[in-house]
């Protein structure tokens, strides 16, 4: 299997120590969880999640559930991302996605070619927030006809690297690098080839003319999605874990489970002997470097309350 071991144990441990008491909804999100582990699967997955800046969410057939490293995404999901989130999402053929905080994508179709050499096929809906799409030298051996929806503006995207954002009053659109093509319903296509050049359609009114981009606007239009190399990421390899609460009763920890992951925290409970008692630890697993440990515990400590929560490596 090319899927690392702790990811596996991981999975693996989560599923032994929830059993006891697990309810649906906890077993649910263990069988999307589930589904990253077996090779075949994984391989065969149009898309899955790199790393998630917590919290975000997962829509699929009707289900709500937290997003996690590792988890495998399927044509007709929906991400949610919530005031502090970022998601790093990496496309079968190689292309990396990137979601900035308040954002929502809806992966309307995600078809892998049907044999080698076939065309990779998308369509990426920006229902709101910013976006940022990027080939790689992987991703450029492969053929694709991919389109980026952002609100009501539609980019092809063609071997580039774009940022958009969906935002209350405008549709914006960043070439970076490459050549799109883009138009908004019955206004003309632009197609774009100049790099560091940006579009605009303002709500109501006619896109403004394509010119070049501050580089000081770029850099900050680019921090939205980007996830900052210490900062609170969970990763598929993540080795440092949070611990929010140590509980007396396994059901305790279930109902504390099940309330933070309805605000996106993928929690995974933890059996811990102390002396001749066990407790019930609420954790947070996979986060890449201490230093976003830490700074995820002081975080969730202001906002949630969890001012005894503690850091640790496993």
């Amino acid at each position: 299997s090319n899927i690392p071991a702790n990811m596996k144990s991981r999975s693996r441990l989560s599923i032994a120590r929830l059993a006891p008491g697990c309810s649906q909804r906890a077993w649910l999100a263990l069988a999307l969880l589930a589904l990253a582990a077996p090779a075949g699967v994984q391989a065969a997955a149009p898309a899955r999640v790199e790393s998630v800046q917590v919290p975000a969410w997962l829509e699929r057939n009707g289900h709500r559930l937290p997003v996690n490293a590792g988890l495998p995404l399927e044509e007709g999901d929906v991400l949610h991302n919530g005031p502090k989130a970022r998601l790093r999402v990496r496309l079968a053929e190689g292309s990396l996605v990137k979601l900035g905080p308040n954002a929502e994508l809806q992966l309307q179709a995600l078809k892998p070619p049907s044999a080698p050499g076939g065309l990779f096929e998308g369509l990426l809906d920006v229902v709101k927030g910013a976006f940022r799409f990027t080939t790689t030298l992987l991703s450029k051996a492969h053929r694709r006809s991919l389109d980026v929806r952002i609100s009501n503006v539609t980019a092809g995207i063609r071997g580039t690297d774009v940022w958009g954002k969906a935002a209350v009053d405008k549709d914006i659109v960043c070439l970076i690098e490459g050549e799109i093509s883009v138009n908004r319903s019955d206004d003309a296509t632009i197609t774009m080839s100049d790099p560091l050049s940006f579009y605009v359609a303002p709500k109501g009114q006619a896109p403004l003319p394509v010119r070049p981009v501050d580089p000081d606007q770029l850099r900050r239009w680019t921090q939205e999605t980007d996830i900052e190399e210490r900062g609170p990421a969970l990763t598929i390899d993540g080795t440092w874990t949070v611990y929010l609460e140590s509980l007396s009763t396994r059901e305790a920890a279930a109902r504390s489970r099940a309330k933070l992951e309805d605000q996106g925290f993928p929690i995974t409970i933890q059996a811990a002997q102390v002396g001749d008692k066990t407790f019930y630890r609420i954790a947070l697993a996979g986060f890449r470097n201490r230093q976003g440990a830490v700074a995820f515990k002081d975080d969730i400590g202001d906002d949630l309350g969890f001012r005894t929560a503690w850091v640790g490596e496993q």
